[in-house]
Parts: C-alpha cells; structure tokens; sequence
C-alpha cells in the first residue's frame, strides 16, 4: 500500500532546486572519490551547473537517476 505522505512531500520538493556534491554523498553514502570515480565512469549523471565553481545537479535529474 502506498503512503498517501509521499504523495503530499513531492509536492514540497522543488525539482529545480540544486544539489551540491556534499549532499549527493550522504544521499548515496559515498565518498567525493568514489562520486567522482562513478561520474568519470558513467555511473552517475555528470553535474548539469557550477554555482560559484562549485558542481551541482538539479534535483529532478538526481530523481531520475535513482531507481524506484
């Protein structure tokens, strides 16, 4: 059965919101290295911008990424 509060989080989260690496690490609990190895190998989508030279992904592509 699915939880009717998942529905209602979506609607909180802005999927244009950028997500620094910092955060993607402790989404997949990985290393910056090992982030950086599955990047550099194609196992994860490359950051989409730099906000002050620093890589971010949009959320939405992040979501798309994840497995469901």
């Amino acid at each position: 059965m699915k939880n009717l509060n998942d529905d209602h989080l979506a609607l909180f989260i802005d999927a244009n919101r950028l997500v620094r690496k910092p955060e993607i690490q402790r989404l997949l609990g990985v290393s910056r290295s090992t982030l950086g190895r599955r990047i550099k190998a194609g196992q994860f989508p490359s950051p989409s911008l730099l906000q002050s030279g620093r890589p971010c992904w949009l959320f939405k592509d992040i979501q798309a990424w994840l497995p469901h």
